[in-house]
């Protein structure tokens, strides 16, 4: 219900003190805590393994970087 507010009031803390009645320190720290609880999302998540053996076939990256890439994917 907390976060559906939020979303409802476009990001305004201002708003949520008032819906909510409480202080901007009690909002911040429940925001806080969600944010916590809420699994990290990649929005770039970088080349795929695929890719990087293309790059490293075409000459266009040496071994050691293909490798150095190749453990950031998943």
């Amino acid at each position: 219900m907390f976060i559906a507010a939020f979303v409802r009031s476009h990001d305004s803390i201002k708003e949520m003190e008032r819906f909510f009645e409480v202080s901007y320190p009690t909002v911040k720290t429940r925001l806080n805590r969600i944010a916590e609880q809420l699994e990290f999302v990649e929005t770039d998540p970088g080349p795929t393994r695929a890719a990087i053996v293309d790059q490293l076939r075409r000459g266009r990256m040496n071994a050691q970087e293909a490798l150095s890439e190749l453990g950031r994917t998943r």
